[in-house]
């Protein structure tokens, strides 16, 4: 039965997933999952890349928010003062052409700090051992797509949701 599987069954190991430093910048970072996505069609869309640190402790996930969020200039931003709050829909798009050289030459320099300021913290682990369906509860619980899988106190690959909800999947569809 196909809940019977296990984690190391349907992990991606580790050394075939994108990891990068926690002190690569967010530029470099970016890079990286252009040319690592794009040679690897297995990996699907670019989702989300490890961070490590020197040791090659597992520190956090880099999503495509993450990145986006990195670039976004602190004069946009929700949580800092900017002259532009209060602004309607409308004012936005009237300022949009003024703000235009503004804006990438300001997520050209936020781009230059490290990974590690907008990573984000692992919220979940399993083990090589545990079984898929195991896996799916602790991913859901954590709300997360993407899991480490250890093998005792080292990272052996890492778990995708996609890869669990097919392998459970099959379990409806037989």
């Amino acid at each position: 039965m196909s809940n019977a599987r296990k984690v190391k069954d349907l992990m991606v190991k580790i050394t075939e997933y994108p990891h990068i430093p926690y002190w690569l910048s967010v530029r470099d970072a970016i890079s990286m999952i252009h040319s690592a996505y794009g040679e690897t069609p297995a990996l699907g869309e670019p989702r989300m890349v490890l961070v490590f640190d020197e040791k090659y402790q597992l520190q956090g996930l880099l999503t495509l928010k993450n990145l986006l969020t990195g670039i976004e200039p602190g004069f946009l931003r929700k949580d800092e003062k900017s002259p532009y709050q209060g602004l309607t829909h409308e004012d936005y798009a009237r300022l949009s052409t003024l703000v235009e050289g503004t804006f990438s030459e300001k997520c050209k320099e936020e781009a230059r700090k490290p990974v590690s300021e907008v990573m984000t913290p692992i919220r979940a682990r399993v083990d090589v051992n545990d079984s898929v369906a195991k896996a799916a509860f602790v991913m859901l619980q954590a709300d997360v797509n993407l899991v480490p899988v250890m093998d005792g106190e080292k990272i052996a690959g890492v778990l995708r949701m996609s890869d669990v909800f097919n392998e459970l999947t099959k379990i409806v569809l037989e």
